[in-house]
């Protein structure tokens, strides 16, 4: 019978290095790192359901998006500025844009954007109402 040594400290193998993985996390859920992308969509979706709208994700790059009168949509730019639109027509629309933070790395500013964002929600959606 063999007697294996085991070093309790690391359980790769020999010829891995801990350095070749990069930061590990014990758990499954311990961190969870979600895209801005996802983050604002998820975000907008509670805010919508609660406001009673439906955003959509709007590409300013795509020409074949055609939008009805009173569609919601969203898009963002390469510097993650969100732009709220409600659209009047096919071609005209009225938005709100919100500059924030490149990057979100915690719940406090994951807060302060969900905030931010039921503000220009509230914001653009009284401007329509007005109308």
């Amino acid at each position: 019978m063999k007697n294996l040594r085991q070093d309790r400290g690391d359980s790769l193998r020999p010829e891995y290095r801990r350095s070749d993985f990069g930061q590990m996390a014990q758990g499954k859920y311990a961190l969870t790192a979600v895209e801005f992308a996802e983050l604002v969509r998820l975000l907008l979706a509670c805010i919508g359901e609660d406001e009673g709208l439906e955003f959509t994700h709007y590409s300013p790059g795509s020409y074949l998006a055609a939008h009805n009168s009173g569609d919601w949509t969203y898009e963002l730019d390469n510097s993650n500025q969100i732009t709220l639109r409600f659209w009047l027509s096919e071609i005209a629309s009225i938005e709100e844009r919100i500059s924030n933070a490149v990057t979100i790395t915690n719940p406090q500013e994951r807060s302060e954007l969900q905030n931010l964002l039921l503000h220009h929600v509230r914001v653009l959606k009284s401007r329509v109402d007005e109308l």
